[in-house]
């Protein structure tokens, strides 16, 4: 007979399954659309023991944001399969509006060096996952924990195929955690322990070393190796960004997945595999690393790279109908092709575009040809997230109906040093055809000694001034916005405002390349119901230890004293040690504080004055 505490048990049970369930449906909605396209019926090796099952976990590395993609990646493999909605194989390949991952370049390679093999991916990763996310236990909620939904996943997946290792990449969240090893030592046993797999590898990839703020973490990831049983750690050596200092690009996955293959190859002691990997290793890393360093800005400007489309144009999005984008080799004007998009249903409404490097906080002219047969508009614009992936920048660069023949167009356009994530995007509307070739993207290059702050008279911005994005408090809260009515000279200044009391904190902007250097910091500054108010340069290390501060303007006011616009104009030193400076605007207290016309440069020390001919 079934009592009442058995069936609450069971009904707990029943309603856990279907919340895991629910938020499996819904991840693997998003993977399936995001990263491989619509499931596909392949074939699954029936012995279970040529079915190798690797999961990918961590955060947006891992989930796919490689980019430009590699054509190996854009065709399906039938050797490397991927676990889509409702628990079924697909092949798994990057469409569009996703990026590579280190598991789909560990999976093709790995799948070569066992051609016996089939391998399946279980996607687990997802953008801006901290650890504390994935750990067990997390609360309960009407969907299921992270932790369950993989746990689900993982073992659905097992009953296809053999568990054979996680690859994890995260930690860009929690780079300043002094634990984060021994939390991730907890997690690793867990998983271990829930799907009964004592031996299970684990296979860690560094964060880049392109941004230093991460050095001291990698120094302590390299410690899981001995802290964690049969755990690697792949490095991040030489690997190059998009541009927004967190995400590799799409060369730097493919070394970056190679690498986590070696690794696994030297846990699992595959000493004839290794030596067969080491020259391939050697290889990839030499070619992908070589082709990152020629991506300056646009890569593949004139369509010769690519299989059935364009290397690098990887981003697509529709509100209406369909299209296809083509490398052609008919029609262009300068051979051997051109980026060709069509309307394949009838009339659209869509964009394609790809990620332009290395152009944040400078001002760029674009230059292009266009043909255009039969759409009623074609728009080019850019577009900018910060290091948040939050849009701080939008901008039409041209707009135009009518391109008969082979039309060349040449655009001057600033980039806000916030868009570390840039893109150039190709909008079309209508049903027809149009051809673009020859992109070329110049730098103008700031002279020595030029404004080092982004955005000085605050005329950027729509309700908050771009660029001064970084916020700090110690005591209560701020907000942070774009004045219209009150400035110094028009259109606008920064308003900093206490936010629901007394509060101490500052608003500031990193400055970059000053680090050893003298610089001269001047602006104007009006303050009313403070009892503190600031302006300093702070150098910093890697991990925000304070090397030194330079103060350019600090008043302490009385009760209902006001500063009425009133001028700072300092020279101060930075650090040589410095790998982060920020220019601070700081309040304390309750009330207002408005700055405008902020410039910084560079000071030079005066050309001495020779001395008169005896």
């Amino acid at each position: 007979m079934e009592t009442l505490s058995t069936f609450n048990i069971k009904s707990a049970r029943r309603t856990m399954l279907r919340k895991i369930l629910l938020s499996i449906a819904v991840t693997s909605a998003f993977a399936i659309t995001a990263i491989t396209g619509i499931a596909q019926d392949v074939q699954v090796p029936a012995d279970k023991a040529n079915f190798h099952i690797f999961i990918l976990m961590g955060a947006s590395n891992m989930a796919g944001t490689g980019t430009p993609v590699l054509h190996e990646y854009i065709k399906p493999d039938p050797k490397v399969l991927f676990l889509a909605s409702g628990m079924k194989w697909t092949n798994s390949v990057v469409y569009y509006g996703a990026g590579m991952n280190p598991g789909q370049v560990f999976a093709r390679h790995y799948a070569e060096l066992y051609p016996d093999v089939t391998v399946g991916l279980v996607q687990c990763a997802k953008a801006s996952m901290s650890l504390k996310e994935i750990e067990k236990g997390a609360p309960d909620s009407e969907v299921a924990s992270n932790y369950d939904v993989t746990l689900a996943k993982i073992k659905g997946a097992m009953s296809s195929g053999t568990l054979k290792a996680i690859l994890w990449h995260q930690g860009e969240i929690n780079s300043s955690d002094p634990k984060y090893v021994d939390s991730l030592k907890v997690l690793v046993k867990n998983l271990r322990t829930d799907l009964k797999q004592p031996d299970l590898p684990f296979i860690v990839g560094e964060l880049g070393r392109f941004d230093k703020s991460f050095t001291k973490f990698n120094e302590l990831l390299s410690s899981a190796k001995t802290a964690i049983p049969l755990c690697a750690v792949a490095s991040s050596e030489g690997l190059m960004d998009l541009g927004d200092k967190m995400n590799f690009s799409g060369c730097s996955v493919e070394v970056l997945g190679s690498r986590y293959l070696m690794e696994y190859l030297k846990l699992m002691k595959e000493k004839d595999l290794i030596a067969t990997f080491k020259p391939t290793l050697d290889e990839i890393t030499k070619k992908m690393l070589a082709k990152d360093a020629e991506w300056e800005t646009i890569p593949n400007p004139a369509m010769t790279e690519g299989d059935t489309r364009p290397y690098g144009w990887d981003g697509k999005w529709m509100s209406r109908g369909s299209i296809d984008v083509i490398k052609d080799n008919v029609v262009f004007t300068s051979p051997p092709s051109s980026l060709k998009i069509e309307s394949t249903t009838g009339p659209v409404s869509g964009s394609i575009s790809q990620t332009l490097r290395n152009v944040a906080g400078k001002k760029i002219k674009i230059s292009f040809k266009v043909t255009n047969s039969g759409f009623s508009s074609f728009v080019l614009s850019l577009t900018g997230m910060d290091s948040s992936m939050k849009q701080v920048f939008q901008k039409n660069l041209l707009s135009a109906r009518r391109a008969d023949d082979w039309t060349p167009y040449s655009i001057d356009v600033f980039v806000p040093t916030a868009s570390v994530n840039t893109r150039l995007l190709i909008n079309v509307s209508g049903d027809g055809r149009i051809w673009f070739d020859d992109f070329a993207i110049e730098k103008e290059a700031p002279p020595p000694g030029a404004e080092l702050v982004a955005n000085s008279t605050m005329t950027e911005g729509y309700d908050k001034p771009l660029e001064w994005t970084g916020i700090w408090t110690s005591e209560g809260s701020l907000k942070v916005s774009k004045d219209s009515k009150v400035f110094k000279s028009p259109p606008a200044s920064l308003k900093i405002i206490s936010d629901g009391g007394p509060v101490n904190g500052s608003v500031s902007q990193e400055l970059k390349d000053v680090a050893g250097k003298k610089v001269r910091v001047k602006g104007w500054i009006k303050v009313t119901g403070l009892s503190k108010c600031s302006v300093g340069v702070g150098s910093f290390d890697s991990s925000w230890k304070m090397l030194k501060w330079g103060s350019i303007y600090y008043k302490e006011l009385a009760d209902g004293e006001e500063v009425d616009w009133v001028a700072f104009d300092k020279v101060v030193d930075v650090s040589p040690d410095a790998e982060k400076v920020n220019l601070s605007l700081g309040i304390t207290g309750e009330g207002s504080a408005w700055f405008d016309d902020i410039e910084v440069g560079e000071s030079k020390p005066a050309p001495k004055t020779p001395a008169p001919a005896k």
